[in-house]
């Protein structure tokens, strides 16, 4: 039994293939999963889930479907906000039958304080990014485009990604990535030696020294293209 990360899928349905790709990686896990770790971007995007309830949540429902049969089968599943569906609410959660965690979570991965996150709030440099977080993320930003009808929700989540698109063109590679100081003060806050996250589609293990210790910062990829996955299995007591 093994404990498995991901994140960045960006399901959608002009990518096909990458939610077929995601059904046979759980098929896959099952029965082999101690803990299933969704660590943002599940989605392209996430208008509401009223969604759920109409013809365009026909696609989100088949994803429910197959998480809800991983979790009735024995696997945890947690999952974590990204940016893309930082919008899912109680119902997508309860109807998968995942748990939500929130920002930043510390967990015990087989005897190691591990800090799990999606690691958008680590790319500090890209000041016009966060300024645009700060303000998605207030509540009454957020109640206020829920109570739009869908059409309009859809218009305005379109236009949301193509200006992100268009800006991220025209940024230095160095702005989209983490802070390595970031990094360090949020695992100094957690007190922990190992960090996982995704959002920046560079994976990577990277090992640094903080404060006189070894640690650890471990980067999913993304699923434009093909699978990504990282998989922990218990230390073995031979």
């Amino acid at each position: 039994m093994k404990t498995w990360f991901i994140s960045d899928l960006h399901l959608d349905d002009s990518r096909p293939h990458i939610t077929k790709e995601f059904f046979n990686f759980l098929a896959h896990i099952q029965n082999k999963a101690e803990a299933l770790y969704i660590l943002g971007d599940l989605f392209e995007a996430w208008i509401g889930d009223d969604i759920l309830d109409t013809p365009l949540g026909a696609s989100a429902l088949k994803v429910i479907n197959h998480l809800k049969q991983l979790s009735t089968n024995g696997t945890k599943i947690y999952f974590a906000h990204g940016n893309r569906d930082f919008l899912i609410g109680e119902q997508f959660i309860e109807r998968s039958g995942a748990f939500a965690l929130g920002e930043h979570t510390v967990i015990d991965l087989y005897g190691t304080p591990t800090l799990i996150m999606h690691g958008d709030t680590l790319c500090t440099d890209d000041i016009e990014y966060q300024q645009l977080r700060s303000l998605l993320h207030k509540p009454q930003w957020q109640k206020e485009f829920l109570a739009k009808p869908l059409p309009e929700r859809i218009e305005e989540a379109l236009k949301l990604r193509n200006i992100s698109q268009e800006k991220t063109k025209n940024k230095q590679a160095e702005i989209l990535d983490v802070n390595q100081h970031a990094v360090e003060n949020i695992m100094r806050e957690y007190k922990v030696r190992q960090l996982i996250h995704g959002h920046t589609h560079r994976p990577a293990s990277h090992t640094f020294t903080l404060d006189g210790s070894q640690a650890t910062r471990i980067v999913l990829g993304d699923w434009y293209e093909q699978s990504s996955y990282l998989a922990f299995s218990a230390p073995s007591s031979h």
